[in-house]
């Protein structure tokens, strides 16, 4: 990887999807923390929805839904936060500055050739597992860009 364009934040399960949207605030686990540790004021983050999030991945797919930026760097909660049945200890604020509606997001598999953090194009689910995943300028720039250009689309209609 060289250079640093942001973050990208995978979302398994919608109610911690709608609470993090609800409260503006990101929360981590332990491992999730180690990961996101590096994380800065005024970084950008890109909210990564898996196709199984809804719990119907036969209809649903994996999706980009709103772009932020960091508010407070991650710290230890003083109280652990329970959110869709797991403990998060670690979390920071965010601002949503552009957002889909649920189920409507910016679809991932059209991007999956341009990403080059996705090493087995066949098999690309596998590379957005674990997050959050910190990405290069160019690929957060080619999510990003995917993001804002279906939020644009959706204002003009």
């Amino acid at each position: 990887m060289s250079g640093f364009g942001g973050w990208l934040v995978i979302l398994g399960e919608a109610e911690g999807l709608r609470w993090v949207l609800d409260e503006r605030r990101m929360v981590f686990t332990e491992t999730q923390y180690q990961r996101v540790r590096r994380a800065k004021q005024d970084d950008e983050v890109l909210l990564y929805v898996t196709r199984g999030a809804f719990h119907n991945p036969t209809r649903d797919q994996s999706q980009l839904l709103a772009l932020g930026r960091i508010n407070t760097e991650v710290r230890r909660l003083r109280t652990p936060v329970r959110v869709a049945g797991r403990e998060l200890a670690f979390g920071c604020a965010i601002t949503i500055d552009a957002r889909l509606p649920l189920r409507e997001g910016a679809p991932v598999r059209p991007l999956v050739p341009r990403l080059g953090f996705i090493s087995n194009k066949e098999s690309w689910g596998h590379s957005l597992r674990a997050g959050p995943i910190m990405l290069t300028p160019s690929d957060f720039g080619v999510m990003k860009a995917a993001l804002l250009n279906a939020v644009d689309r959706r204002a003009a209609s």
